[in-house]
């Protein structure tokens, strides 16, 4: 086991963890309250699912697993510019291959395509609204 993931790595991710917790409830509240809508259109639950799966991932990533490897790096002995541009390194890693997966595997894959495709419905009703073109049904 690398000597960063050590008990300083895994107590700093364990005081993050309820910032993310509250971090991640909020901009589901906002979003929720803001995008009406498409709650309406995917109901609740399908929201929620497709909203976390964007969400979720780099928020964790940002706030606990950022902070943790930081502090696990300048514990293991790294210098406080090493362990910020390391840790930025990782955490950037994370999402990017964690998000590719959540786009790529089932059920989250689901989750994505109905969250987007609502949003493109949404935009397209509207436009047509707003220009005064009739919408078409798709059947």
């Amino acid at each position: 086991m690398p000597e960063f993931l050590s008990s300083a790595f895994l107590q700093r991710a364990g005081e993050q963890l309820p910032w993310f917790a509250v971090v991640l409830l909020v901009s589901v509240a906002i979003t929720s309250l803001l995008s009406r809508e498409r709650r309406r259109r995917l109901g609740l639950t399908r929201f929620l699912l497709g909203y976390l799966c964007i969400a979720a991932l780099p928020l964790f990533g940002v706030i606990v697993l950022r902070s943790a490897l930081r502090e696990g790096l300048e514990q293991a002995g790294h210098g406080w510019w090493s362990a910020l541009w390391l840790s930025l390194f990782w955490m950037t890693a994370f999402i990017l291959v964690a998000q590719w997966v959540v786009r790529r595997m089932p059920p989250t894959r689901g989750w994505l395509r109905d969250y987007r495709q609502a949003g493109r419905d949404i935009w397209r009703d509207r436009l047509a609204r707003w220009l005064g073109i009739r919408s078409r049904k798709r059947d």
